[in-house]
């Protein structure tokens, strides 16, 4: 097995999976730093509100704004000069209005997550925080788990692999034993969430931030890792501007379906569900139940696209191609240098 198809067959693993691998791997005194850093953090917070009259939801905006300044202003420190200009200013623009919408929603499926074409981010009290039991101790918790996530979250406003939901035009389709499953616009995600997660933990390690690792994006970070060091045209100054039709087509023809393949089944154990009439959950697709994996073309009503939406998107491409041609162009000249 190559090194490629190693790093490909270990994304099929659950968030479960390789938690009981890491506890196999890693000492307890590892273990408790990485636990006690989000208590630390919720403990600071009980103090910090003890007397105050201040509501849950205002606790959780005051605190991530705070952490927001510093994220986004240290991401402009490091990166400015290599990021889409409008997507530079989505991040900044954020700072400036109310960015951070706080719901109290079981059926949203996310605990806290970014909606890069609005600059906004998604927190809900029904999700975020529960503790291994699957309980919600206080609000501290809670507040200390978003801002654990938070520099992951801020990172997807400017790295980008997926297309604009209005034109992509790939599904994903998974037989199981219990039925079929599809999905659209997902094509690249093990590179976005692999990316996001590489540049944002690399902050907050470089200036001792605090973050909590997205432990099931451990093998998606190995496969940018790997990435990054085949191909060396993708690094820091190009990853703002790249997205997975910019990547996966480096690799042979083979290669290119395997990581297609390993990435339709590592999203349908994570994320897809079979859904049946009259149940709003749907059942969760475990990896032994699934008989086959492939991919459709979509096609693609462009008529039905509204005109914001097309001038938006095409906006979205220019400023993406702009910056990346900026940047090859520097690197070449450096290599002359």
């Amino acid at each position: 097995m190559s090194e490629f198809q190693e790093i490909l067959f270990n994304t099929r693993f659950t968030t479960s999976e390789i938690v009981k691998k890491l506890e196999s791997e890693l000492s307890p005194e590892e273990i408790d730093a990485i636990l006690s850093a989000k208590e630390k953090q919720a403990m600071l917070l009980r103090e910090k509100y003890k007397e105050a009259q201040v509501s849950d939801v205002e606790i959780m905006k005051r605190e991530l704004m705070d952490y927001m300044k510093v994220i986004i202003g240290l991401i402009n420190s490091e990166y400015s000069d290599f990021i889409p200009k409008d997507r530079l200013d989505k991040l900044n623009q954020m700072l400036s209005v109310d960015s951070i919408d706080v719901i109290n929603d079981e059926s949203y499926k996310h605990d806290i997550s970014a909606d890069s074409r609005n600059g906004k981010i998604i927190v809900n009290l029904a999700r975020i925080g529960k503790n291994e039991k699957g309980e919600i101790v206080d609000i501290y918790s809670q507040v200390a788990a978003a801002l654990g996530s938070l520099p992951h979250e801020l990172f997807h406003i400017v790295i980008r692999m997926l297309k604009p939901d209005e034109i992509a035009d790939e599904r994903m389709v998974v037989n199981t034993k219990n039925g079929v499953a599809t999905t659209r616009g997902m094509v690249g995600c093990m590179l976005n969430e692999g990316f996001v997660e590489k540049f944002s933990s690399s902050l907050c390690q470089k200036y001792g931030l605090y973050c909590q690792p997205v432990v099931s994006y451990l093998h998606y970070v190995e496969l940018c890792d790997y990435v990054m060091k085949r191909f060396p045209q993708i690094n820091e100054k190009t990853i703002f501007s790249l997205d997975e039709s910019d990547i996966i087509p480096l690799f042979s023809l083979e290669e290119q379906q395997m990581y297609y393949e390993a990435e339709r089944l590592s999203y349908a154990v994570r994320s897809m569900r079979i859904k049946r009439e009259g149940e709003e959950e749907g059942i969760k697709i475990k990896r032994e139940d699934i008989l086959s994996t492939s991919m459709e073309m979509v096609d693609i009503d462009f008529k039905g696209i509204s005109k914001d939406s097309m001038e938006e998107i095409k906006n979205y491409y220019l400023m993406k191609n702009s910056k990346l041609e900026e940047m090859m162009i520097l690197m070449e000249q450096n290599r002359h240098l």
